[in-house]
Order: C-alpha cells, then sequence, then structure tokens
C-alpha cells in the first residue's frame, strides 16, 4: 500500500515540468471526443478525476473495438478500480498502441502525468483512424496513400535529365591542379597561424614564471608573520584562569537531558510502522485470493497484476533488487535478516510472481 507524500529536489522539479507541458485544449478535446464515442457526458469533478478509475476509458475500449474487455469494476477499493486501468492498457497495446503511447498506472491514478494520459487518449483517436472507425474523429484526419504511375516515356525523360545535370556539374568542377594550389595556399596560411600561437605561448609562459617567482618571496614573508601569531596564540591559550574552569563546570551541570516524552513518540512510531505492515500483509494475502479464485485470467495478466501491485507498494527498483538477491542467492535464506526482513509484509506476493515467472 502505497503513501504518496509531498515532492522534494529534482522530483519536484520533474512534476513542474510535467504541469508546465500540460495543455488545457487538448484535455478539453480528448474529453469532447470520449464524450462522443461513449454517449456520456463526463461527471461534473475535473478531467483527472473523471478517469481516474477507468470506468470511462474501458468503455471507450468496448466501443472502439466491441468485446475488447468483458469484465471490469464499477466500484470497490483503491486496488479494483487500479485494476481497471491495468485491463484498458492492455486491451489498447492489443488494438495497436505502442509502449510509448501508452501512460503508467501512477500517471492516473495518482496524477503524476496526465499530459501522457491525453497523448494516450490522442493515439487511441489516431489508431480508431486508421482501423476505419466510423464514429467522431480525434486530431486531424489522416491523410490516404498518393501512389503515382509512370509511363515507360515520362521514365525516359528523366533519365536523359540527370544525364544532362551530370554533365554540367562536370564542366563547373575545378582542374585537378586547381585543387591542389589551392590546398597549397591553406596549408601555408595554417602553418603560420600555428607560429604566431606558438610565439605568443612562449611569452606567455616567460610572463607567468616571473609572477609565479614574485609570489613566492612575498609568501615566504607571510608565513613567518602567521608563524608569529601563530605562536603567541598559544602561549594565551594555555594560561587557563580558574574563574575560567568553574564557569566550565557551572554550565556542564545546568545542562537538561532529554525528557522521556522522547521514547514514548519512538514507540509511537514502531507502532505505526507494525501496524502499517499488517495492513500491507492483509493486501497482499487479497490479492493472492483473487489471483486464485479468477480461473478466466492469463498468466501474462496474473504476472502484470502482480508486478502493478508491488510495484506500487516499494516501487520497480527496489522489486528488481529484491528479485534479484532471492533468484542468485546460492547460501541459505534467513527470513530474520536483511534483506528479507524489510520486505516481510509482501514477501508471500513475490514468491508467487517468481513461481508464475517459472510457469510453475
Amino acid at each position: 500500500m502505497s503513501h504518496v507524500g509531498p515532492a522534494y529536489g529534482s522530483l519536484a522539479a520533474n512534476q513542474a515540468k510535467i504541469a508546465a507541458k500540460r495543455d488545457p485544449n487538448l484535455d478539453r478535446e480528448a474529453q469532447e471526443w470520449i464524450e462522443a464515442v461513449i454517449g456520456e457526458k463526463f461527471p461534473s469533478e475535473p478531467y483527472e478525476e473523471a478517469l481516474k478509475d477507468g470506468v470511462i476509458l474501458c468503455k471507450l475500449m468496448n466501443k472502439l473495438q466491441p468485446g475488447a474487455i468483458q469484465k471490469y469494476a464499477t466500484s470497490g477499493g483503491a486496488f479494483k478500480l487500479r485494476e481497471n486501468i491495468s485491463i484498458f492498457q492492455n486491451a489498447a497495446r492489443a488494438y495497436g498502441l505502442g509502449d510509448a503511447e501508452l501512460f503508467q498506472t501512477i500517471d492516473l491514478f495518482e496524477k503524476r502525468n496526465i499530459p501522457q494520459v491525453t497523448q494516450c487518449v490522442f493515439a487511441l483517436g489516431r489508431t480508431a483512424q486508421k482501423k476505419k472507425f466510423n464514429g467522431p474523429i480525434l486530431g486531424p484526419k489522416m491523410s490516404d496513400t498518393n501512389v503515382r504511375e509512370f509511363t515507360e516515356e515520362q521514365l525516359r525523360a528523366g533519365q536523359s535529365t540527370l544525364g544532362l545535370l551530370n554533365e554540367g556539374m562536370a564542366k563547373g568542377a575545378p582542374s585537378e591542379c586547381e585543387r591542389i594550389s589551392s590546398i597549397s595556399k591553406y596549408q601555408l596560411q595554417r602553418e603560420k597561424l600555428q607560429i604566431k600561437e606558438q610565439n605568443q605561448d612562449r611569452s606567455c609562459h616567460i610572463k607567468t614564471a616571473r609572477a609565479t617567482s614574485e609570489l613566492s618571496e612575498r609568501s615566504f614573508s607571510i608565513d613567518d608573520r602567521h608563524r608569529s601569531h601563530s605562536r603567541q596564540r598559544q602561549s594565551q591559550q594555555r594560561t587557563l584562569s580558574n574563574s575560567s574552569v568553574e564557569n566550565l563546570l557551572t554550565n556542564l551541570q545546568n545542562i537538561q537531558l532529554p525528557s522521556s516524552s522522547s521514547t514514548s513518540s519512538s514507540t509511537l512510531n514502531s507502532y505505526n510502522n507494525e501496524q502499517q505492515q499488517q495492513e500491507e500483509g492483509e493486501h497482499c494475502l487479497q490479492v493472492l485470493i483473487e489471483l486464485a479464485r479468477d480461473t478466466d485470467s492469463t498468466r501474462i495478466n496474473r504476472l502484470d497484476r502482480l508486478y502493478s501491485f508491488i510495484e506500487d507498494s516499494i516501487g520497480m527498483v527496489e522489486l528488481r533488487s529484491l528479485l534479484r538477491f532471492i533468484k542468485s542467492s546460492s547460501s541459505e535464506i534467513n527470513l530474520n535478516e536483511s534483506p528479507l526482513n524489510l520486505y516481510s509484509s509482501i514477501l508471500p506476493t513475490v514468491i508467487a510472481l517468481i513461481l508464475l515467472e517459472n510457469d510453475i
């Protein structure tokens, strides 16, 4: 179960760039096209909130390709509604959309990249035109093929024109002697420039050497002064009066130790972490039970559902690292040691994912 908080640093900058790319006119065009295709108006809520549960997108796919989505959830918890978006993505990919044209589940459900969602809708509109969809059109109309046929006489005339062009280019080309003379002049000019640059570099080196010698003499005198001052400061620091010692002891006695409220807050945080791990474990069991009951889904669909659930919980990078650790570990694995003890709540789901990948 993922908890999204405020973004900071580079993540906040990336989100600001994505928000700046969003065009309200494109969102309005996509919304009007979807309403015209499915024959329903959007709710009074904003564009991204209306698409968040994936119900409207599933209806759109069934209108573009009847029977593309057999079953989708119209109500329920967050997990079922997120699953609607995954079902729509699989149907859109089968309809002809590429991976670059699709969006991730968190882009819509957590509103991280709404412009990518709109681009996916426009890609659906283009693909529908290619498939001769008898309905409303989104975006510019796709151009038809314009095949041109030439006769034998036209092809012969074109070949003769190319021959004339080649002859004209040959006449205008310089001779071999002219080309060699131009190259030699260019080389002489280049050698003169190199000699001037070398002379300038030598004069600069001489000036820098003189400047460094003067600076070294000055630095010796400055070092002598610093040494004398440091010796005076050390002698002053060695003499410490009795009054300064007494003041130091009183200041140490006045230091107050932290109260017991900090320990109570730490115990409260540990309790909250345990409760959160328990909730994540219950969600994992719920996912596994639903997968076991669902006999209609294919192996690939089950893998996609498990991947999306675990990535939402711990992220893609941590999931890849955990899978690599479990598969590559040759020694005996201890569940109470790191890193498995940190992922104990979702470990059954990860094991189920590995078994499905191995087709067991």
